[in-house]
């Protein structure tokens, strides 16, 4: 009798334990393949970042380590100093104060998300928005008298890794944006989405967007590239997926005043991509139309009114 009340008791104790694992497992996400856990505190703003997961399935983290968003499977991608004083080009973070993180989010929200859908984000938004305090583009820079290889940064608002997009001001700096910095943030943020889904490959050209110019040509100039509707740069590699992701990028970048202006065919930037200058076969303005209507049709999102936003 001893040895069975004891089996009982032992099994009680297990059922219990089981039954307060599946109610704290009500209150958080957890990802299959990643092992992060929100919310991670319990703060007022938690409850946000947990309805963003359970929304989009991304994890908004405050809390991580450099392996979270510098490590990759082709290495680790945060900037460092080689023997020879060199820095690699790449970037450094830290991670956000946790007193200004309610305020990050909602910026994240205003001039990121809100100009997407839900089916958009659900499906393209990374496992892991990593919430910064700082965040800087790093390379080296060459001076002279002495010679000597210099460290240089630069403030960004975002950048992405892999599987994540790193997001700025997680610190005081957020109380004193301007007008100015806001647009800039706007202007990265969504690039920086932008070139994320197109690193994870998960936005394929239509086949009626591909079948438009002519890739097997040979370009000896700029002008009878655009002629054949490809914005790529003409000596460059070419390809369906290389001019969707180009025209993406045009639309997110730049406003319809800056693509529908006159500009020289001999210029290779987005800017007057839908003037006849450079669009003199109309075959630009064609693929343009296509690809923007599909993101209208498909998830509701009009790409362009991030660029037109963006650049003022």
């Amino acid at each position: 009798m001893n040895k069975l009340t004891i089996t009982v008791s032992i099994l009680f104790i297990v059922a219990l334990g089981a039954t307060a694992c599946k109610k704290e497992g009500a209150l958080t996400a957890t990802g299959d393949e990643t092992g992060y856990m929100v919310p991670q505190g319990t703060h007022a703003y938690d409850t946000t970042i947990l309805n963003l997961y359970n929304k989009y399935g991304a994890y908004f983290l405050y809390r991580f380590t450099d392996k979270d968003t510098y490590w990759t499977p082709t290495g680790w991608k945060n900037s460092v100093m080689d023997t020879t004083g060199m820095w690699s080009t790449g970037y450094l973070m830290t991670t956000a104060d946790t007193n200004y993180v309610d305020r990050q989010l909602a910026l994240i929200k205003k001039l990121w998300l809100s100009y997407y859908s839900d089916a958009f984000l659900t499906k393209f938004l990374p496992a892991k928005i990593m919430l910064c305090a700082s965040l800087d583009s790093v390379y080296t820079s060459y001076l002279f008298n002495p010679t000597r290889y210099v460290k240089t940064t630069k403030s960004v608002g975002a950048w992405y890794n892999y599987d994540n997009i790193c997001v700025n001001y997680g610190s005081m700096a957020i109380n004193s944006m301007t007008s100015s910095d806001s647009t800039r943030f706007l202007a990265k943020a969504n690039l920086i989405f932008m070139q994320n889904i197109a690193g994870r490959n998960l936005s394929a050209p239509t086949n009626a967007f591909s079948s438009i110019p002519t890739y097997a040509a040979t370009f000896s100039s700029q002008a009878l590239a655009y002629a054949q509707g490809i914005i790529t740069i003409y000596y460059n590699t070419r390809s369906p997926q290389l001019d969707w992701n180009a025209y993406i990028e045009a639309m997110v970048t730049r406003s319809e005043t800056s693509l529908n202006k006159s500009t020289a065919n001999t210029d290779m930037t987005y800017q007057g991509i839908l003037n006849v200058t450079k669009d003199s076969a109309g075959k630009i303005r064609q693929r343009y139309n296509l690809i923007r209507n599909y993101f209208i049709t498909n998830y509701g999102v009009d790409l362009q009114a991030i660029g037109n936003a963006a650049d003022k």
